[in-house]
């Protein structure tokens, strides 16, 4: 195993690093065509990665840098070289999707944890090669891949195994990702043959639910097709060992073709309330799936968004509503953040006025405002007492803190102008905030420089007389200050109205002088 290591080490440095002179010896095309070959070899080495051999991986940039040269000559010469090596790279493609195949469950099953996560790592390394790969080969590519995958499924002469649909769905996935398939005329057909998959586990669910995810934007363009791959989707979401492939994937579709979606908006809230109330899907993916509900109910009537709203929050609205009665402690801290998480992030992406599809086709931009207040304003509106009251009692607990301001912060961007109805309450919930702990994080100083430089830019006259009211009283904002330093300060910022970041240092000095920090080795590096 060390000699052919050794040996497919010389090979690869030999052909990566003269790659561009030994094309250029047209006369020894042949001998350079041979070392290519050995190459392959070592790419496709028998044995399964890494448990088997080690040598395959040290050969895949090889042929990034063979495809880089063909593709740097001029069109004539290109077109040559082309001829001599698309055959190669074909048979490239079937060596990668060879030696991305998983082993047989029960040795797969011995494999340390260790040794699963290079193959994945390693998978990942070949499915960067097959997409590279792509822009050599092009369509052709994804026609050999589903000529080979429906002659598999199609076929009734031998039962094929799992591990070999996998990998070819794999191959589709890794191009899928990264190039549009748009305009792929066998996209079509593989979405028609997704369906007829056996699938009986879980690295091929896996794959079958990220190959949809990858096609979400071929989706969007073909509404038809959508019926044939959701169930699958919404099936997988009930099993845990699925969650990440089939929320994320729910996520894309809800996200590109949110407008296609309200057909079968009732099932996949259905289903996706029924497994969030089952706690089948760890914190991240929860708060995955209520983005992806975000994104299905914006595409909705005003009157059909609130209906669900309310149906999907009122169990956790509850469940908050008890926890605001308890004594605070560990557990339903935990709770609690939970909850308002799933707020936060439902309201992410539950945009109405559709400010995300501006860069989209005009006809999404034609569709109507909807009239009335926001949706989310008025469930904002209805559960405000509710948060301030569980914040009343978690004031001094920054993860809690954190989760109500990132509920305010998240609607807020996502709302924008439609937000004003909630700014008096929030005002007023963030002053007690800064009341309860009034320190500013130094960290912040910048963002203070921000605000005044924009205030001096668009409100002179008005921050003129706000700052002199501001620093007017004794002691505010430090009794170390002397009133001399405060008229400074005051007209450093009011008579710079160009340099940001002259007004972030005079802003740093300030605070250093009420911090009783200026000229201390302390702020050496601040």
């Amino acid at each position: 195993m060390e000699t052919s290591h050794g040996i497919c080490r010389i090979a690869v440095a030999l052909g990566e690093n003269h790659s561009r002179a030994l094309l250029d010896q047209v006369e020894h095309w042949q001998s350079f065509l041979a070392l290519v070959n050995m190459i392959m070899f070592c790419t496709g080495i028998p044995g399964h990665y890494p448990v088997n051999e080690t040598t395959s991986s040290l050969t895949l940039t090889f042929w990034y840098t063979l495809q880089d040269d063909i593709l740097s000559f001029e069109a004539e010469k290109q077109a040559v070289y082309q001829q001599v090596y698309r055959p190669v790279y074909f048979q490239l493609v079937d060596v990668l999707l060879h030696k991305a195949q998983f082993p047989s469950d029960e040795e797969y099953g011995f494999w340390s944890s260790d040794e699963k996560e290079q193959f994945r790592i390693y998978r990942v390394d070949i499915s960067d090669t097959l997409m590279y790969v792509y822009e050599m080969l092009g369509a052709e590519l994804l026609s050999n891949l589903y000529d080979k995958l429906g002659r598999l499924l199609t076929s009734s002469e031998e039962p094929y195994s799992w591990q070999h649909t996998e990998a070819l769905l794999y191959g589709f996935q890794s191009i899928a990702e990264t190039i549009d398939v748009n305009y792929s005329d066998v996209v079509p057909g593989l979405i028609g043959l997704i369906p007829r998959i056996s699938i009986s586990n879980v690295q091929l669910a896996d794959t079958v639910m990220f190959t949809i995810g990858a096609l979400s934007e071929w989706l969007a363009d073909h509404p038809v097709m959508i019926n044939s791959v959701l169930p699958l989707v919404l099936h997988a979401l009930g099993n845990p060992e699925l969650s990440v492939s089939s929320v994320s994937t729910l996520k894309k579709i809800c996200r590109e073709c949110k407008y296609d979606l309200p057909p079968y908006a009732a099932n996949i809230v259905a289903v996706s309330q029924d497994v969030l109330m089952k706690q089948i899907h760890k914190t991240s993916q929860c708060m995955w799936l209520m983005q992806a509900l975000g994104f299905l109910l914006s595409a909705l009537q005003v009157e059909e968004i609130l209906k669900n709203l309310h149906s999907l929050i009122s169990p956790y609205i509850q469940q908050l509503e008890k926890l605001a009665e308890e004594i605070p402690n560990p557990s339903n801290k935990l709770a609690i953040v939970h909850i308002l998480g799933l707020l936060s992030n439902l309201f992410t992406t539950l945009d109405i006025s559709h400010h995300d599809d501006d860069h989209e086709g005009p006809e999404l931009r034609k569709l109507p405002v909807p009239q009335g207040p926001n949706p989310v304003v008025v469930v904002l509106q209805q559960v405000f007492q509710l948060i301030q009251k569980v914040l009343s009692k978690w004031l001094n607990d920054a993860q809690v803190v954190e989760a109500v301001c990132a509920i305010f912060e998240k609607s807020v961007k996502t709302l924008l102008d439609d937000f004003a109805p909630m700014v008096p309450q929030l005002c007023e919930m963030l002053g007690r905030m800064y009341s309860t702990i009034p320190q500013a994080s130094r960290s912040l100083m910048d963002c203070f420089a921000d605000i005044l430089f924009a205030l001096n830019k668009h409100c002179f006259s008005l921050l003129s007389m706000w700052i002199k009211e501001a620093l007017q009283p004794p002691g505010f904002p430090s009794a170390r200050l002397s009133p001399e330093q405060k008229d400074t300060f005051s007209q450093q910022i009011l008579r710079e109205r160009v340099n940001k970041r002259r007004v972030k240092e005079m802003v740093k000095e300030f605070t250093l002088l009420c911090r009783g920090l200026h000229g201390t080795d302390y702020t050496a590096d601040y």
